[in-house]
């Protein structure tokens, strides 16, 4: 019993003693609860509607109006049909509802009136919300218009017509988006072990020795992370047009082009953090609070980031993957829209060559120290 006690004390004084344990047991869990509590809203989210009202009825522009008195839809008012689909594209607005000139005609001769809702399909974590909270709305506007006297449950019929994913299917705007959490994982996790495998095993010390440059050890480790990645790239989108049956509406010279800059980004947070911790344990637990947890919940990916509080919102433009998830599913589903892959690209070019920046600056010191 005295040796177990003695070993159990000493692993005790271990363990007070290792800050990566003390980070994983606190820190993490810490920074989790945080996450789940204040950055993931599953209740609500914030719509942006458009609305095109072919009704001159003035009892129906009440309507339009109430769209924009609550605080689940940020509604616009648009009087040309092809600007509001340009917006949609644009991913302006996620949503658009047209009345048709003959809905207060059809609400006065206790018939059922029909609306247009049409919503982005590859964001299907937004259409259930739109379709409920815009039947809602008008559920509630029709309780208290002068129809009312003979309103029943379905005098007004909301018609949905789905964009870039008509059947809904949730596989095809999730699975490309997973390239995200994908990439992420070799761009970060295995580069952030890199640098700090190197002083734990020596041969760290056997390269400051030499004449080595410190522009020659950063090119050194992102050429050949940067080209695996590439590989799992290529290899993860063929398995997903030609296995998964995938649709895939872009261009492949741009899907390569921007994730390319997605991957440098991505290359240059995993070797911040291998060049500041020499601690492989450390340097894993801090890639997976910047690199997969982000990815996985802040990007977008599962949960809108409008619905999201405002300081969460400004974080995730500072995260890649933000940038990475809008672009992949609109070159999967819609194509390749010009305003979503340059605002896109440049800003994911802007954080890798950021971090680039930084790499080399840290290698250098160290270099030099």
């Amino acid at each position: 019993m005295k040796i177990i006690l003695a070993f159990i004390r000493k692993e005790f004084l271990q363990i007070i003693k290792d800050p990566s344990s003390l980070v994983i047991a606190f820190l993490l869990p810490l920074i989790l609860l945080y996450i789940y509590t204040y950055g993931i809203n599953m209740d609500d989210v914030n719509v942006r509607l458009g609305i095109k009202n072919d009704d001159a009825n003035t009892e129906i522009a009440t309507l339009v109006k109430s769209f924009g008195q609550n605080k689940y839809i940020t509604s616009g008012i648009y009087d040309d049909k092809n600007a509001l689909y340009e917006d949609i594209v644009r991913s302006k607005i996620k949503g658009a509802l047209i009345i048709p000139n003959d809905f207060s005609q059809k609400l006065g001769a206790s018939q059922t009136a029909s609306v247009l809702l049409i919503t982005d399909g590859a964001e299907i974590n937004q259409v259930a919300y739109t379709q409920n909270y815009v039947a809602a709305i008008m559920a509630q506007w029709l309780a208290n218009s002068r129809y009312k006297e003979n309103a029943v449950p379905s005098k007004i019929s909301v018609q949905p017509q789905y964009w870039y994913n008509q059947s809904v299917n949730g596989v095809w705007t999730l699975v490309p988006s997973s390239l995200a959490v994908t990439m992420t994982l070799i761009g970060i996790l295995l580069t952030a072990l890199v640098i700090a495998r190197e002083w734990e095993r020596g041969t760290m010390e056997a390269l400051l020795s030499t004449r080595i440059k410190p522009i020659h050890i950063v090119i050194g480790k992102y050429v050949p992370y940067f080209i695996v990645g590439m590989m799992s790239l290529a290899f993860s989108v063929f398995v997903m047009i030609f296995v998964l049956d995938i649709p895939f509406r872009g261009s492949f010279g741009v899907l390569f082009g921007v994730s390319g800059l997605f991957l440098f980004a991505c290359l240059g947070i995993g070797l911040m953090i291998s060049s500041v911790l020499k601690n492989q344990l450390l340097a894993s637990m801090a890639s997976l609070v910047a690199g997969f947890l982000p990815a996985l919940m802040l990007s977008g990916l599962i949960f809108p980031i409008k619905s999201m509080p405002s300081v969460f919102q400004y974080l995730t433009m500072i995260l890649p993957p933000r940038y990475y998830v809008s672009f992949i599913r609109s070159e999967f589903l819609s194509g390749t829209p010009a305003a979503i892959v340059l605002s896109d690209a440049l800003y994911l070019f802007i954080l890798g060559m950021l971090f680039a920046v930084l790499v080399y600056q840290k290698t250098s010191r160290r270099l030099n120290d």
